[in-house]
């Protein structure tokens, strides 16, 4: 079903804007020109309180943006927390304290060990009430994949720019003894996220860049590499709840 999931970013597709004055980087040069729309925007806004779960904000002042192709890989996992246990295993945690629950547990276990002894002989084991119980939902996670390969020596400047962009925006700030946080991203698939999934704001966790791409070194006469594998890793700062959404997914 369709996620009905707004804000962060606008619903219009972007328009191409000058590089230096908002910090917007965008690979290849025509990404989204002569009719082809298909790409990922990454946003940058500044952390704060109204972007995490303890207000539930996904709004930012917008600090910049990198426009790339569709990732190589798309995969959305939606993990959630369950564990298996029994009825003797939660009351023995229960009556963990002192007291006449503690002596009822204690009771309990060495009443489990007879039976567990008994049944060697018996060939039959007690039935130990199994079931599972939830524990917590878990902040989705994303690895997205590109291969940037530069066919002028303008481009390798656009991917250098690309991959430092990356790395600054996800760097903290040294502020005497403190950190503050890096940056987080507000993703969005184009040209519609509807058939594919949508993103909450995350935060970046990891980049990584090869330099020889293609297998092996191989560089332009400016001295810059021809192929340019960029791997990034996002951890959402928000958890997917049914408030999450649409009426048409209930």
């Amino acid at each position: 079903m369709a996620v009905r999931y707004t804000g962060g970013l606008p619903n219009n597709i972007p328009r191409k804007i000058d590089n230096k004055r908002v910090r917007t980087k965008f690979f290849p040069e025509d990404l989204i020109a002569n009719g082809r729309n298909f790409y990922i925007r990454i946003g940058f806004v500044d952390y704060n309180v109204d972007l995490s779960n303890l207000s539930g904000g996904q709004s930012g002042i917008p600090a910049g943006s990198i426009f790339l192709p569709i990732p190589t890989s798309l995969e959305d996992i939606q993990i959630l927390s369950w564990e298996q246990s029994d009825v003797v295993s939660e009351i023995e945690k229960f009556g963990s304290g002192e007291g006449l629950v503690s002596a009822a547990t204690k009771a309990l276990s060495g009443f489990k060990g007879a039976i567990s002894s008994f049944s060697v002989g018996t060939g039959e084991a007690p039935n130990p009430g199994l079931f599972m119980a939830f524990r917590q939902p878990n902040f989705k996670e994303y690895t997205f994949n590109w291969d940037l390969v530069a066919n002028n020596s303008n481009e390798t400047d656009r991917i250098a720019e690309i991959v430092d962009e990356l790395k600054f925006q996800s760097s903290p700030f040294k502020s005497g003894g403190f950190y503050t946080y890096p940056r987080i991203a507000i993703m969005r698939l184009y040209p519609n996220d509807k058939y594919t999934f949508r993103m909450k704001p995350a935060a970046i966790t990891s980049v990584q860049v090869q330099y020889n791409g293609a297998g092996q070194p191989a560089f332009l006469r400016n001295g810059a590499p021809v192929n340019v594998k960029l791997i990034a890793t996002f951890k959402e700062i928000q958890i997917w709840e049914k408030g999450s959404w649409g009426a048409s997914s209930r």
